[in-house]
């Protein structure tokens, strides 16, 4: 019996301070560079020129199409970057970016329909095509 309870208590105290160095950051968090330390380490760039893919093979509609612009809707409000935007503040930043930019617009449960609609309305008037509406 007594075996067994110091068995036990053994293991508490390995647990114990394990959690501990987790716990500190001491264990857990890697120290390494991410470069890697064998032959196998081949760099994302290298990768792509070997496929022929080159940041000059990128046009302007593939990165217009990567940036995504993401509004909310809440209530007749429009947030964007975390901030309350107006109607016409946004669309002059809209009004900033390509036409393919993808926008995500984010509706929640409070979001006025008119407000939204005047959103997708002026977007079309506008020739943005690449946007969605995302239930909250």
């Amino acid at each position: 019996m007594k075996k067994v309870l110091a068995f036990i208590l053994f293991v508490a105290a390995i647990a114990a301070i394990i959690w501990l160095l987790i716990h500190f950051g001491i264990l857990g968090k890697g120290s390494g560079s991410g470069k890697g330390k064998g032959d196998n380490s081949t760099s994302v760039s290298e990768i792509a020129e070997s496929n022929g893919n080159t940041t000059e093979n990128i046009t302007t509609e593939e990165a217009a199409k990567a940036e995504k612009l993401e509004i909310s809707v809440s209530k007749n409000e429009y947030v964007y970057n975390n901030n309350m935007t107006s109607f016409d503040e946004l669309i002059k930043i809209v009004e900033d970016k390509d036409k393919n930019v993808q926008i995500e617009i984010s509706i929640d449960d409070t979001a006025a329909k008119n407000t939204v609609d005047e959103l997708t309305d002026k977007l079309d008037e506008l020739g943005y095509k690449n946007y969605k509406k995302v239930e909250k």
